[in-house]
């Protein structure tokens, strides 16, 4: 695992992919459709982070103080948002639809 600094914050890694971010004293896990349901049950909060533009979003989750207490809840969580990046990285782009341009 590494952890990169960055916006202020700080990003975590694994394997090269972020899985989790921090903003101010707040940890944000990585969420997709996968895993996005175990953490809303959780009342996890979704990353918003513009204060002026509240429905801008972005797919990670803020952890709770109780998560935080809880060794187990961590590592869970925490695999669960590591399984989250692993699985965007493989997700193949789409091809361009742009064709490249001719001289006439």
């Amino acid at each position: 695992m590494s952890i990169k600094r960055m916006f202020g914050g700080a990003g975590f890694y694994l394997n090269g992919r972020m899985f989790a971010l921090t903003d101010g004293d707040m940890i944000y896990l990585k969420a997709d459709e996968e895993n996005r349901a175990r953490f809303t049950a959780r009342k996890m909060q979704q990353f918003a982070p513009f204060e002026d533009k509240p429905e801008m979003r972005m797919h990670y989750y803020s952890l709770s103080s109780e998560d935080l207490e809880d060794d187990d809840a961590i590592r869970e969580l925490g695999k669960l948002a590591a399984e989250a990046s692993a699985r965007a990285a493989t997700k193949k782009k789409k091809p361009s639809t742009k064709r490249a341009k001719t001289k006439n």
